[in-house]
């Protein structure tokens, strides 16, 4: 089992959270187990040192570590396939990373969507480069091929949203970036789980040969996650595409409490009351 997320897992939290540059969100995604999270826009906004803080750790230029613990940073790797030094052909963060199972090596290709700049910022994103989706995806896609890797899932913050009355499982009248995107894509990409729309769907959508691929979304606030169970030939290493499937659970809210998860909870908690009880201004005036 991988557990993987595909972006704005830090940016836009809530206080607890976001009062501590995401130090608490780091936190819980560590104590989770997750291996893997492509960038999103989100990461980007407080800019890129702050970013690469979020995976080194290190206490803040300025606030410090607030717990008063030091920060270690993310247990799990990001991801940012589509995201270049500008002028340069090196990556933010790695392109992908292979896990191997039972013999079979299979592939995770993290990106965020093209259009980061113009949702982000500029401090956010100075002196970065972001690329298609497809195309950027495509030329690692060769290059796992040369390593020998034949199962690709690629994890992407954009996606699209379904029309009428179709549920978190379904695929109604998909629509959106993410359409263009999974058509443009190599025929190796076996899985492509996307985001940022905050829309839940399972969807099968052929790939250049005309094979069912999955692409899925799970949602938003985390309200549910993605099961995805992949067969794969160990012989030749190919996913048995009709074979694999995916759904989504729902979060029902209805089992115990995680108590370490409670832990990390109620030590932030602790912090954001005092600091969010601290006034920074007033109003003597009803603003009409």
């Amino acid at each position: 089992t991988v557990v993987v997320s595909a972006g704005d897992m830090i940016g836009a939290t809530p206080l607890l959270s976001a009062l501590f540059h995401d130090e608490p969100a780091i936190e819980v995604f560590n104590e989770i187990g997750l291996d893997f999270n492509a960038v999103g826009n989100h990461e980007f906004d407080e800019g890129l040192t702050e970013l690469l803080r979020m995976q080194k750790g290190g206490c803040h230029p300025v606030d410090g570590c607030a717990d008063g613990d030091p920060f270690e940073g993310a247990d799990f790797r990001y991801l940012a396939a589509n995201v270049f030094y500008e002028g340069t052909n090196r990556t933010i963060f790695p392109a992908y990373r292979v896990m191997t199972f039972s013999g079979v090596k299979v592939a995770f290709i993290g990106m965020t969507l093209e259009g980061t700049p113009t949702i982000v910022t500029p401090s956010g994103v100075a002196g970065l480069t972001f690329l298609d989706e497809a195309d950027a995806a495509n030329v690692y896609v060769q290059e796992l091929k040369r390593r020998g890797v034949q199962t690709i899932v690629i994890l992407l913050h954009e996606g699209g949203v379904q029309t009428g009355v179709g549920d978190h499982n379904s695929c109604a009248g998909i629509s959106g970036p993410i359409v263009d995107i999974v058509n443009r894509l190599d025929d190796e990409v076996d899985v492509v789980i996307s985001g940022h729309t905050h829309m839940g769907y399972v969807c099968s959508i052929p790939d250049p040969k005309g094979q069912p691929r999955l692409v899925t979304s799970a949602t938003n606030y985390g309200q549910a996650i993605t099961e995805t169970t992949l067969v794969i030939n160990k012989r030749t290493g190919n996913v048995v595409r009709e074979a694999s499937t995916a759904k989504n659970i729902l979060n029902a809210r209805d089992i115990e409490k995680d108590p370490r998860q409670t832990d990390i909870i109620t030590k932030w908690k602790a912090l954001s009351d005092t600091v969010g009880a601290r006034v920074v201004g007033s109003n003597a005036e009803d603003i009409l």
